[in-house]
């Protein structure tokens, strides 16, 4: 865990989201295209659910109001990992469907990180040691309408909102730490949350009998000034459910009322077992 000035990393960060957008509207031109399937009155007289459990592998980064970038790696969250969980559910009834997806994870760690210590009209840059404690829930809470459906593929709207909650704990680990340096970690703590507003496309491709395409793109606003999220993932379907091997990425740019950060993005693969009942 570290900090370290912002640099090439943000236009690595544009062309993954650029990828990432074209696929989603290449995969909706297609569906688009396609003829829709004639409807089956009979799944509209009863409710199908669907219940995930995933394991995802992000790589967390993020940048603070004072100009300085937080990196949290993959290796790093797996060291360090105090509690983890991530499930989503969802029930359908015709055209109509509720989702839930849950995502929680704690970490901690004792590790020395480079910041920025404003003097006055200059700044020095000093490492220092810190304990690091960090949790954070992510809430979907969405509804999706269907818009075309034909034996193959499905797109759907998807609108609804999006809850984000971090608590970020550092203690200097140093000693007679400086005022500075008091006041940076002091700065840096607390807990914060925002409510966001989304809408967004949804979709499946069946590829043959048993492989399939799914993916996702949302995109909102409200407690942050911009937040979106972007999932492609490939399905295997079984008599049970389905396993799905994807790639998830999360994006935040918060306004000013929110104090820890200014920006995050979290993104990495992810496999996850759904169960049909």
């Amino acid at each position: 865990m570290y900090f370290h000035p912002i640099e090439d990393d943000h236009l690595i960060r544009a062309i993954g989201r650029a990828c990432l957008l074209f696929c989603f509207a290449c995969f909706f031109a297609f569906n688009a295209s396609a003829e829709p399937a004639a409807q089956d009155d009979n799944t509209d007289d009863g409710w199908e659910y669907k219940a995930m459990i995933y394991g995802w592998l992000p790589t967390i980064s993020a940048e603070t109001p004072t100009g300085d970038s937080l990196e949290i790696d993959l290796e790093t969250i797996l060291k360090n990992l105090d509690g983890i969980a991530m499930l989503a559910f969802e029930g359908r009834k015709g055209r109509w469907t509720a989702h839930t997806d849950i995502l929680y994870f704690g970490i901690s760690d004792d590790d020395a990180i480079d910041i920025t210590i404003p003097l006055g009209p200059i700044s020095i840059e000093k490492t220092i040691d810190v304990d690091v404690e960090m949790s954070a829930w992510v809430v979907n809470l969405t509804g999706r309408y269907e818009l075309l459906e034909t034996d193959s593929s499905h797109v759907a709207l998807v609108a609804g909102a999006r809850y984000f909650y971090l608590d970020l704990s550092l203690g200097i680990d140093v000693t007679n730490p400086t005022a500075a340096e008091i006041l940076v970690a002091k700065n840096l703590s607390g807990s914060d949350d925002v409510w966001d507003a989304v809408v967004g496309i949804t979709g499946q491709h069946q590829l043959n009998d048993q492989w399939k395409m799914n993916y996702k793109f949302d995109v909102g606003g409200g407690g942050s000034d911009l937040t979106w999220e972007a999932v492609a993932a490939v399905g295997y379907d079984y008599n049970w459910g389905e396993l799905q091997l994807g790639y998830r990425y999360t994006y935040y740019d918060f306004d000013s009322s929110f104090d820890l950060l200014s920006e995050l993005d979290v993104y990495g693969p992810y496999i996850g077992a759904v169960w049909n009942f």
